[in-house]
């Protein structure tokens, strides 16, 4: 009994149980790190590659990088779970300008008892070029096999215009964007809705972004000698009055049909008028004024023979500076001491002087009634800054003094 209670309390005293806990948690500690090391697997698969934050006005140059191999750490069972297609890789473009650059491959969406060794490749170079934008219009390639004695007229496509942007060196590449109706669908007479081609001299270097990449077309197809719409253009001989410029011109109708052989209408752009000469005009006027023949005697304009002119004028103004100006000084003298007087410095100054121009070709000085003082009716300080004013008669205008202020100084002498 004595040698089992001394057992007992051996077993039981608080030094012993602690020194069964450590023994236990140093058991328990090696038998996982050991089984935990011995479960761990390395692989590597591949991932796809995406960019992001790429600045709207930049693109990158060539065919970029898509995928990389990605190398983790993981347990058997974590493997087994493991959705590789979730797993992107990142190239961030946050900030960056146009150039080349090594990027780091950062990881997305990539579990959180999977641990991530590296990439390879760990850096991905990308080349950034600057993003411009054109506007290409969509031309109509007629087909070669339309009946003889048939043109389109009325021809309407929407969009007409078709925004493409890309890199400089790319956007130079386009030839075109056309778009080519087939014979048979312009017999129809009905709405088409077409693909847009857009011809190019050479491949791409980088993405280019165009759309809408189909467009919708309405013609007639008519028969008789082909016709098309020209703007008119106004020639002009001669300058108006000096004073004036010719702001606007306006035609009624504005575009007028003509007509004649396909081959030499495509080579026709405009409709000229007979040339008005509007030397010394001095208003605005409107008048009648015929068109003007066509050198080739094929093209005949339609129903139009002559065209009504608005011709639009602006006056127009001219500058000159006249220098060393003298400045004078007005207002009260309260304030000014017995024996003092107000000194400016400097003491002139250059005034620019805007009338129409022929007031200006006989400019004379001496008949401007040109002014330039400074007001001191309110300043109360014995020196400082004031602003110069002048004033002029007549059709002329004060439009800048220089300097626009002069300094002023209480000195000694009789006030003015």
């Amino acid at each position: 009994m004595g040698i089992s209670k001394k057992i007992d309390d051996v077993l039981t005293s608080p030094w012993i149980l602690r020194v069964i806990s450590v023994v236990v948690a140093v058991s328990m500690w090696f038998y996982v790190t050991g089984t935990g090391d011995a479960a761990k697997q390395k692989r590597s698969f591949p991932i796809s590659l995406e960019y992001s934050n790429i600045d709207p006005q930049l693109a990158i140059r060539g065919t970029p990088q898509t995928s990389v191999e990605v190398e983790v750490e993981a347990t058997e069972g974590v493997f087994d779970k493991l959705n590789q297609d979730a797993i992107r890789g990142i190239i961030d473009l946050e900030g960056v300008s146009a150039g080349k650059y090594q990027r780091l491959v950062k990881i997305k969406d990539m579990p959180s008892n999977v641990t991530v060794r590296g990439t390879i490749p760990s850096l991905v170079e990308v080349v950034l070029v600057q993003y411009l934008s054109r506007v290409f219009p969509v031309e109509v390639i007629l087909p070669q096999d339309l009946p003889a004695g048939r043109y389109l007229e009325a021809v309407d496509v929407v969009p007409k215009e078709i925004v493409v942007k890309g890199s400089e060196k790319d956007l130079a590449r386009i030839g075109s964007l056309n778009i080519a109706p087939a014979a048979a669908d312009l017999e129809k007479g009905k709405e088409l809705h077409l693909s847009v081609n857009l011809s190019q001299s050479e491949p791409f270097e980088s993405e280019v972004e165009w759309g809408p990449k189909t467009v919708t077309m309405n013609a007639a197809l008519v028969r008789g000698v082909p016709r098309k719409k020209v703007p008119v253009n106004v020639r002009l001989s001669g300058k108006p009055a000096s004073d004036f410029a010719v702001q606007s011109l306006t035609t009624d109708p504005a575009e007028i049909m003509i007509q004649g052989p396909k081959s030499k209408l495509d080579a026709v752009s405009t409709a000229d008028t007979e040339t008005v000469d509007i030397t010394g005009l001095a208003h605005d006027e409107t008048l009648v004024t015929p068109l003007r023949a066509f050198r080739d005697k094929a093209i005949s304009a339609v129903d139009v023979k002559s065209v009504k002119i608005s011709v639009h004028l602006a006056p127009i103004m001219a500058q000159r500076v006249v220098s060393s100006v003298p400045v004078a000084v007005e207002g009260s003298t309260t304030g000014v001491p017995p024996g003092r007087k107000w000194t400016v410095e400097p003491a002139v100054v250059d005034v620019v002087l805007e009338a129409p121009p022929s007031k200006m070709n006989i400019f004379d000085p001496k008949k401007l009634g040109l002014k330039v003082f400074l007001d001191t009716s309110n300043f109360f300080l014995t020196k400082g800054e004031l602003p110069v004013q002048a004033t002029v008669s007549g059709d002329f205008r004060v439009v800048e003094v220089k300097p626009p202020t002069l300094a002023v100084t209480q000195s000694a002498g009789a006030a003015p």
